[in-house]
């Protein structure tokens, strides 16, 4: 998005307040372009002398960078004394900017974050214009750290006692995030380390494998880990405390015993579909609950007719006969003793549940039980379904519900489960977090084993050997494609049409030549390879018309620069990472002339085609 302020009328203002130089930072390449553009017929401009000392400097560059000598940004940078800076530009470009900044010849650039950092561009000032960044295709918030490398960028040229950074209005901009990011912490670095294929073979054959562990836990990486794992241990520890109240009663370990039953009770509910949520108490009682039952209420006793759930309920339900032939419906919770009391009961299906015979006979026989009744044992029900053998062998050490502890565990039961599964959580944390590099790097060897690259004794391979050269992305697929020799009889174009496709990451769409039949043919086998390999390493991109650009440039030694701009809609920086790259994988090929003799005579010829026009301007 554009600044809220005219591009021209900023840069006026800042001329008239002294704050420049100033890098004016923007959201995209894009509007870095579009405010250039303003200053097209503006009437800004430079003095005399000051547009001829941009000249000179220009074409001192231009000496050292052919490539930008007709660039056409160049008349802007020599009338206003501003310029843009970013990666859709070529290096040379960006060279040549950089250096007019640092002897003093621009009053502002206009560039994206990518310039906040990792260059040396010192301003007066910087302007900031946004809160967010595109990355990807989203917009995101700014770090604190992105934030503080952008305002960074101010009074630092040697010369200067303050900086200024300006942060201009904008409907688009969210003022807590700058501040948050002008007052607050940046964000811990975070390690990017991960374990490649090609670093298995180098460490294996540099190291005995049992001495690797640790050299992958002095690691920056493991210690981030560990510093993870140390966080969740002081959590543990903050647990241990807590359940500290909760410790051995009856039973040793009571929390596992009831989570045991609990687990069971659930295990039963999903296997038969049946709602119960009584505790493992109130389970165990429900079998002894049959009509004819005496049981203890908390006022008085009662005589058992019917157990039952209605639909919708949650607990069990009773209907008892009490004194005065009352009859009631209550929960089974309510039950405060089973005693080792039955009568004959003869069921009915109807209120009251029994025959009037029975029904009589059981008010009666209420009315003249002793004072004491011995309690009813509760064992296992001898007729429900089978429990789960871990149930079975616990069963016997649960001491409910006669045991004292069972209300003050059944209190706690809820606080001392949630508790115990989250130091047990913890636990497989902080454990995963201190082995999983070596967890991971046990995986990748095993890979290398399934393929042969190593022998079961960890030892590499001929194909080990050599496959242990090829360092960049996507490595897997390429060792295994030169040993499927698939670039057998490929010409330097086709090997390095496919080595681009292999190196670009970039989804975006765009414009591009043709793909010729070979490099499409080639390509189609190295995606079936690809789709293969995918449980062992993620597939690239393989853009058939990004590789039919570079395949062009190495096919065809008469084609200039210019003209292979005007093949595709891709930027000249764009072009030029991409040539960049497919040299780097190319020169990864060219590693394996004592084994593949052939294949680096063509990366060697593609280099050299590669290697013309803007691409011999830098190392």
């Amino acid at each position: 998005m554009p600044p809220s302020i005219h591009p021209v009328d900023l840069i006026t203002a800042l001329r008239h307040k002294q704050l420049t130089p100033a890098i004016v930072f923007l959201t995209s390449r894009r509007a870095c372009d579009e405010a250039m553009e303003t200053f097209d017929h503006a009437d800004l401009m430079l003095p005399p002398a000051r547009q001829e000392a941009i000249a000179v400097a220009l074409e001192r560059i231009t000496v050292q960078h052919p490539s930008i000598a007709e660039h056409p940004l160049i008349p802007i940078v020599r009338r206003v004394g501003v310029a843009a800076h970013h990666a859709g530009h070529l290096p040379s470009w960006k060279i040549a900017i950089e250096e007019l900044m640092r002897q003093g010849h621009l009053d502002a650039v206009f560039a994206t974050t990518t310039l906040a950092a990792g260059v040396d561009f010192p301003a007066r000032t910087v302007i900031i214009t946004q809160s967010s960044i595109r990355k990807s295709r989203d917009f995101t918030d700014l770090t604190i750290g992105e934030v503080q490398q952008i305002a960074g960028r101010a009074g630092r040229r040697g010369k200067d006692h303050v900086g200024f950074a300006i942060i201009t209005p904008s409907p688009y901009i969210d003022l807590t995030v700058l501040t948050k990011g002008l007052t607050g912490h940046p964000e811990a670095i975070d390690s990017q380390f991960t374990i490649s294929y090609p670093m298995v073979l180098n460490l294996l054959k540099a190291h005995p494998h049992e001495q690797i562990q640790g050299i992958l836990a002095k690691s920056f990486a493991q210690f981030q880990l560990n510093q993870r794992a140390e966080l969740l241990e002081q959590k543990l520890d903050a647990l241990h405390v807590q359940l500290e109240p909760f410790g051995p009663r009856v039973c040793t370990d009571w929390i596992t015993q009831w989570q045991t039953f609990d687990h069971a009770r659930r295990h039963r509910h999903t296997r038969h579909q049946v709602h119960r949520s009584e505790s493992p108490e109130i389970s165990a009682r429900l079998p002894f609950l049959t009509p004819g039952r005496v049981v203890g209420l908390s006022r008085g006793r009662g005589i058992v007719l019917r157990q039952y759930r209605s639909k919708g309920q949650k607990n069990s339900m009773l209907t008892v006969l009490r004194p005065d032939n009352a009859v009631t419906e209550c929960p089974v919770t309510s039950v405060k003793e089973i005693y080792d009391r039955t009568y004959d009961f003869a069921e009915t299906p109807t209120y009251p549940w029994c025959s009037t015979e029975t029904f009589d006979r059981l008010s009666h026989q209420l009315e003249e039980l002793p004072p004491r009744l011995p309690l009813l044992p509760i064992l296992l029900p001898s007729n429900t379904e089978p429990l789960p053998d871990a149930v079975v062998q616990s069963f016997g050490d649960f001491p409910c519900p006669t045991c004292p502890s069972r209300p003050a565990c059944q209190k706690d039961f809820m606080t001392a489960s949630r508790l115990r599964q989250e130091q047990q959580r913890h636990t497989k944390s902080i454990q995963a977090l201190r082995t999983s590099l070596w967890h991971r790097f046990q995986e990748r060897v095993e890979v290398l084993q399934t393929f042969g690259y190593l022998s079961p004794a960890t030892q590499l391979t001929t194909e080990g050997e050599w496959a242990r050269l090829i360092r960049i992305d996507h490595s897997l697929l390429i060792t295994e494609l030169i040993r499927a020799e698939a670039f057998t009889g490929a010409d330097p174009s086709l090997l390095a049409g496919v080595l681009a496709s292999l190196a670009h990451d970039d989804d975006r769409p765009g414009a591009f030549p043709r793909i010729s039949p070979g490099l499409s043919s080639l390509l189609g086998q190295v995606r079936k390879l690809a789709e293969s390999l995918s449980p062992y390493e993620d597939p690239p991109l393989l853009r058939a018309d990004v590789a039919a650009l570079v395949e062009r440039w190495v096919a065809d030694p008469t084609l200039t620069w210019i003209g292979l701009c005007r093949l595709t809609t891709m930027a000249e920086g764009d072009i030029y990472r991409l040539l960049a790259r497919t040299l780097e994988f190319l020169s990864q090929v060219q590693a394996l002339k004592a084994t593949h003799p052939g294949l680096t005579e063509s990366a060697s010829q593609a280099i050299t085609l590669i290697r013309r026009g803007v691409l011999e301007e830098l190392p």
